[in-house]
């Protein structure tokens, strides 16, 4: 996930970070059971983008499941995350692209046979996905395959109190960075509308049940360091709430989540397949 300014992602790029991005990449890859969408046609020399391609983990796991010639090219607008050139593979590399810019370099725009996109929940604003899709579709000469977050759904469990004093703090953080999820929930149509793609598959599962621990760990680490942020932004709005008020209201969740039978505190899951027409 990448962002076209320093304050759009609201995670620090440290190590920790990295290894909570693996983790969420397992997590994705044992809910859907694919790197690469099983109805896209896979040919000799075609070419892949990951947009937002973090640590480059989807990139460099895909690698040796593609045809000769084929090769992954993993876009991000900082490279802290990524392993140094001596560890790619042969058919990987990866390099700098801000895909909220309406700048494309000229050999890229129809270039790619699938664009990846993966967790871009936290850096669009405002609602509106446009630019991001819009960025997409002029790489494509062939398919768009997107995972992401529905935050707007967080699963919780009636009776407890801990849940709901997190996600008010979670409300009074969002108003303030100007994240709404709808988005999310409607990702299917945003794509649509866009008059060369066609959404040819799209889902909504729940995870299975035995998933729901590793995307509450995976998530409650993402909360927890996202709190670096919060004396920043509360200098610019007092309504956000303090560091401190953050890390307590975590802490006393997770002590329930990890109750048998206790509270549940995760998001739901969305993916599409879309493919450029012409």
């Amino acid at each position: 996930m990448a962002s076209s300014t320093p304050t759009t992602y609201l995670l620090p790029r440290d190590r920790f970070e990295a290894t909570r991005l693996s983790s969420q990449h397992l997590l994705w890859q044992l809910h859907a059971g694919y790197l690469l969408h099983p109805d896209i046609p896979l040919k000799e020399g075609m070419a892949i983008a990951d947009i937002g391609t973090g640590t480059g983990i989807w990139a460099i796991e895909l690698s040796p499941h593609l045809p000769p010639n084929a090769q992954v090219v993993g876009y991000d607008i900082a490279s802290t995350h990524l392993p140094t050139p001596e560890y790619w593979p042969a058919n990987v590399r990866f390099g700098h692209l801000d895909p909220l810019s309406e700048t494309i370099p000229e050999e890229l725009i129809g270039h790619f046979d699938v664009v990846h996109l993966r967790m871009w929940a936290f850096v669009i604003r405002d609602n509106d996905p446009s630019a991001l899709i819009r960025h997409a579709e002029r790489l494509l000469r062939g398919y768009l395959q997107w995972e992401d977050a529905r935050f707007g759904n967080i699963v919780t469990r009636e009776g407890d109190e801990t849940a709901p004093r997190f996600r008010e703090l979670m409300r009074r953080k969002w108003t303030v960075t100007k994240h709404n999820f709808q988005w999310l929930d409607e990702l299917d149509q945003h794509v649509n509308r866009r008059a060369e793609l066609e959404v040819v598959h799209c889902q909504y599962k729940p995870w299975a049940p035995s998933l729901i621990p590793l995307v509450t760990n995976t998530f409650m680490l993402a909360l927890e360091s996202s709190s670096a942020l919060l004396g920043n932004l509360k200098q610019a709005a007092p309504s956000v709430p303090s560091r401190e008020e953050w890390l307590d209201a975590l802490a006393a969740l997770y002590e329930e989540i990890q109750k048998p039978g206790g509270a549940q505190f995760h998001w739901l899951p969305v993916s599409v397949l879309a493919r450029k027409s012409g």
